[in-house]
């Protein structure tokens, strides 16, 4: 149940993500413009987590309602898919006509 209640909320930020850049804690640094950028940065690394986690949320929830259709009509997507039987070849001449010709 929880692997649902985690597809459900995908704003639960409790599965982090790798970092892929490094970002240093507050205070590191003692100019304040600098410890600005680290939460500014910060917040686009947990911006990205929460991106990445909705995408992956959304894309699962396709795949899911995809299935769902093409179960639903596997029948009429196997019958549009058949090849149709080829077309009656009709004769070139009509008969009346040939036998007005004679």
């Amino acid at each position: 149940m929880d692997s649902v209640m985690e597809e459900n909320n995908p704003d639960n930020l409790d599965v982090p993500l790798p970092m892929d850049r490094w970002i240093p804690t507050e205070g590191d640094s003692t100019d304040p413009l600098q410890d600005r950028l680290y939460k500014h940065q910060y917040h686009m690394f947990l911006c990205d987590q929460k991106f990445e986690k909705w995408k992956k949320y959304l894309q699962r929830q396709f795949e899911k309602e995809r299935e769902e259709i093409l179960k639903k009509y596997e029948a009429k997507i196997q019958e549009l898919d058949a090849p149709s039987s080829p077309p009656q070849k009709k004769a070139k001449g009509n008969s009346s006509r040939d036998e007005f010709f004679k």
